[in-house]
């Protein structure tokens, strides 16, 4: 009767870790699935922030603009702020799309 006894426990043993086991396993895909998430919003952000600079940069821009008045050498000085800014406008682009 004890042996039956014992033979019960075990197997109530056994269940109980294959039901742990069993959440474990899925706990570990939770971990692994949220893990993704939060690599993919780090990748948001930090799209969001190179656009954030992108349009700090053209902003900057409209204000060279408006208020440049338009004799030679600042329209050249304003080209050559302009090239540069496009210049880190197109590194930005090119760095959004990788």
């Amino acid at each position: 009767m004890a042996g039956n006894q014992i033979k019960l426990q075990l197997q109530v043993v056994r269940a109980k870790v294959l039901s742990l086991i069993k959440q474990n396993e899925q706990q570990a895909h939770e971990i692994l699935h949220l893990q993704n998430q939060i690599e993919n919003a780090k990748n948001i952000i930090l799209s969001q922030k190179k656009e954030i600079e992108t349009l700090q940069t053209q902003n900057k821009i409209v204000k060279l603009a408006e208020t440049l008045s338009l004799n030679p050498e600042e329209i050249r000085a304003l080209k050559k702020e302009l090239k540069t800014y496009i210049r880190q406008i197109d590194d930005s682009i090119r760095l959004l799309s990788e």
